[in-house]
């Protein structure tokens, strides 16, 4: 990244697309200056992201003229498991889903697929090996606030095999996080003791949510996804995100009910909850009872996205 332009993005390097407005506000500005042949716009789709969230990244994919990967994290081997516990949980969540795997029996496997916006994994889809969010589940157990494997699998380690596949030892992670954001920009500002640094353009030019808003009211097309003064973008990416405030999630099983039925079924056979303070059964009630019951100062229960953006 130049010191002076900060969106002039020197490779090797990533750019974590979410497909949010935030980072394809980024990416409009870095393809500006020129996208060098080393920098790789990757979007990781965990097959929890709402259909409008895929068709806005294709469509920024065709109006911004750049190659988008679509990445998704796939396993066929079970690990070596180091817990009783979690060997437990993922084999329960195999047998309720009917999932089958193989022991690795010393095979290594590059660990994600590359796949498009027509092959690309959906909510919709059946619970099968290939969905990659499922696939997480049956290999290592079910995340949490805590213990944030969705974030980390799904994710930043799909990114980072992508890249070691590609033939990089060290390279630029380039995210969509504004500069009223403080908390999250002084997170990435450490980088990790990784093959990576991280770069966050938005918050080095000064960019705020309201920048954000106003730049996609005058573009052509738009992410399809509601964004409310109170909860923001609380529709994306994944539906039900764990880690989106109680509000959030309330508001999205009052409008599509059939969401919240994966995420309690796997709370269900698992024993385990995603956050057990709410579990996902007991969103559902509050959907029904209405979103009043709640604490007036929702922002005290999300406990932000990973490395999703609105």
């Amino acid at each position: 990244m130049s010191r002076a332009d900060p969106f002039l993005i020197e490779g090797p390097a990533l750019i974590s697309f979410s497909g949010g407005r935030t980072s394809a506000y980024m990416l409009h500005w870095i393809l500006e200056r020129g996208l060098q042949p080393d920098v790789h716009v990757l979007f990781c789709n965990t097959g929890k992201e709402d259909d409008r969230t895929l068709d806005f990244v294709d469509e920024c994919s065709r109006r911004l003229d750049v190659p988008i990967r679509w990445l998704e994290y796939r396993r066929h081997f079970l690990p070596s498991y180091r817990s009783t516990a979690v060997a437990m949980t993922a084999a329960k969540i195999r047998d309720a889903f009917g999932l089958a795997f193989e022991e690795a029996g010393g095979r290594e496997e590059p660990g994600f697929v590359e796949v498009t916006y027509d092959t690309a994994a959906r909510t919709t889809d059946p619970p099968t090996e290939k969905h990659p969010f499922m696939n997480l589940l049956a290999m290592s157990g079910v995340p949490n606030a805590t213990t944030r494997l969705c974030t980390t699998e799904l994710k930043i380690r799909v990114m980072k095999k992508f890249m070691l596949a590609q033939g990089y030892e060290a390279w630029t992670n380039v995210v969509g996080i504004r500069a009223d954001e403080p908390v999250r920009v002084a997170r990435m500002r450490v980088s990790p003791p990784e093959r990576w640094e991280n770069a966050v353009p938005l918050a080095d030019a000064g960019v705020n949510l309201q920048g954000v808003l106003d730049f996609w009211r005058e573009m052509p097309f738009d992410l399809g996804l509601e964004h409310d003064a109170e909860l923001g973008t609380y529709q994306g990416n994944c539906d039900l995100c764990h880690l989106k405030s109680d509000g959030k999630k309330v508001r999205g099983v009052q409008e599509k009910p059939s969401s919240v039925l994966w995420w309690e079924k796997v709370e269900r056979v698992s024993g385990s909850s995603f956050r057990p303070r709410m579990p996902y059964r007991e969103v559902r009630r509050l959907a029904l009872v209405g979103d009043d019951v709640l604490h007036p100062d929702d922002a005290l229960t999300d406990l932000g996205d990973c490395v999703c953006h609105e």
